[in-house]
């Protein structure tokens, strides 16, 4: 997919999330959007931060009976995906790290919104008692606009992508971004 971490880069809560990996209190980043949107790539990208060296990556995705991995002290960078496939055992163990986090835990949540059992609410009723030390922000994943539905076919088919065909890509993709890399491909 063609890359775009853009709207990370001047997200709010990159700054915090680059303290806590540093050891200074810690943070939870919930970032929501439907499918093809890329947040399986925001999560691998985070991981490529150059503060993310040296704390513990702890990867995991819900719904796939994986051993619920090991937490604890010190930097770790909790990324977990797909969190609205998260079985009641998986959401109550994310409960009770993001209820009783440590200094240096930097957890990011991905998830579709239209999927979760209850609106608004990624780890379900009731509502998580978030801890005050525990920083909280929401990252919505939202479509492309024509204009990087544009620069993207432009990166991939150089002189060939016209404005007009930008955006009819861009009609024809809705600005999906995996979808607009899969027929850019399809257009290589």
């Amino acid at each position: 997919m063609v890359d775009d971490m853009t709207a990370v880069q001047r997200s709010p809560w990159l700054a915090p999330l680059r303290l806590a990996l540093g050891g200074s209190g810690s943070v939870l980043v919930l970032v929501e959007g439907t499918a093809g949107l890329g947040k399986s790539r925001a999560l691998h990208r985070l991981s490529g931060l150059p503060e993310a060296a040296g704390a513990r990556p702890v990867v995991w995705r819900c719904g796939t009976a994986q051993e619920r991995p090991e937490t604890g002290g010190g930097p770790a960078l909790l990324l977990v995906d797909d969190v609205h496939r998260a079985a009641p055992e998986e959401t109550e163990w994310l409960r009770g790290v993001l209820e009783r986090p440590w200094d240096g835990l930097a957890a990011v949540l991905a998830y579709r919104p239209e999927e979760l059992g209850t609106r608004g609410l990624p780890l379900g009723a009731p509502a998580v008692s978030y801890p005050p030390a525990l920083a909280v922000f929401r990252h919505r994943l939202r479509v492309w606009s024509v204009d990087r539905v544009r620069r993207a076919a432009s990166e991939a088919l150089g002189e060939r992508a016209t404005p007009e065909a930008a955006a009819r890509l861009h009609v024809c993709s809705g600005g999906v971004p995996q979808v607009v890399a899969d027929l850019l491909g399809t257009l290589r």
